[in-house]
């Protein structure tokens, strides 16, 4: 076992079949080479064999698995964790990457104004999408907070004792440019009446990120946990129409030509943060910061530790023990 794992690495990325998720597959294997098992967490098994058969064409030694998950779906999640305890005896990186942001449209009135006015912040934020408000899960749960944070806080629970037999587990947290904590209200912690729930989400990630390395320490685990920042990427992440991301893609190239190194633009590049988090040594690494992927004006992409400004470790403490006690409860329902 312990010549295994110190050849063999096994990594679990969530949202693998697109976007940054699939940014980080590309990266990782040709970070690792033949010496990683990648399990492509994923919701829909039609997207994720196609996905899977993409890395394969160009990665032809890689060993990939699938295993379905709906992070927003709390059955789903344990579910998804015990068959990964029944087939695997360590994982050495959990990238917490699925994410939504629950769209409506745009408004159409501010992004004229933004664009005239404030066109980097238009560019790097979602001030302009009119998000979902009051949006809950079946099992109660805020919708957009299930997904981004709460599905994800109960697999890295669950799988705590698989990345302390790995010798030096990493929770990868993908935060975002757009984490607010002026969009977070600890009493509205699921961001169900908040008018943007995506930013508060992400908020709520560096929390969690940086509150379970402490705990980690403090508790003697070999086990850390980041959080990153992928940029921004030109995705569908909202589901708004393809016109509009196109119409966004042209723009950011401008943005990026006159310097705001924030335009990563693609996935590949979005993702070099979450594989740095991963790999780096631990002694340069600084849990305060979140790690931001950047990209300059002629497309080399490059890393840099941000540190996360407004961090408050009250805050940050009552929201975990917020997560923890609806985790030990949903586990104790899941489990009767």
């Amino acid at each position: 076992m312990e010549e295994r794992a110190k050849k063999y690495k096994v990594a679990i990325v969530t949202g693998a079949n697109s976007g940054v998720g699939f940014g980080i597959c590309q990266r990782l294997l040709e970070t690792e080479d033949d010496n990683l098992t990648l399990i492509m967490a994923c919701r829909n098994f039609k997207r994720a064999t196609a996905a899977k058969e993409k890395l394969v064409s160009q990665f032809p030694f890689a060993h990939i698995s699938i295993e379905l998950v709906d992070v927003s779906k709390m059955t789903s999640v344990f579910a998804f964790c015990r068959s990964i305890k029944e087939k695997y005896e360590y994982v050495n990186y959990l990238f917490c990457n699925a994410g939504i942001l629950s769209a409506l449209g745009i408004n159409w009135k501010k992004t004229l104004i933004m664009l005239f006015t404030q066109p980097v912040e238009l560019l790097e934020r979602s001030d302009a999408t009119i998000q979902n408000v009051g949006e809950v899960t079946e099992e109660g749960i805020g919708y957009v907070f299930a997904a981004n944070v709460m599905g994800h806080y109960i697999m890295m629970r669950e799988l705590e004792d698989l990345f302390e037999k790995s010798g030096d587990g990493r929770v990868i947290w993908t935060s975002s440019i757009t984490a607010d904590s002026t969009c977070f209200d600890i009493k509205d912690y699921q961001g169900v009446e908040s008018l943007m729930p995506y930013e508060s989400s992400k908020w709520a990630c560096d929390l969690v990120a940086i509150a379970t390395h402490e705990r980690y320490k403090a508790g003697n685990r070999k086990i850390s946990s980041f959080t990153t920042s992928p940029g921004v990427v030109a995705s569908q992440i909202g589901d708004l129409p393809l016109w509009i991301t196109l119409v966004r893609i042209i723009l950011h190239y401008i943005m990026r030509w006159i310097g705001i190194q924030s335009q990563n633009i693609t996935a590949y590049n979005g993702a070099i943060a979450d594989v740095y988090a991963a790999s780096e040594p631990l002694s340069k690494m600084d849990h305060l910061k979140r790690y931001s992927s950047l990209t300059d004006r002629w497309g080399h992409s490059f890393v840099r530790g941000i540190p996360v400004h407004d961090y408050d470790p009250d805050q940050a403490e009552k929201l975990v023990e917020k997560c923890e006690l609806m985790y030990q409860a949903i586990k104790k329902a899941n489990d009767a």
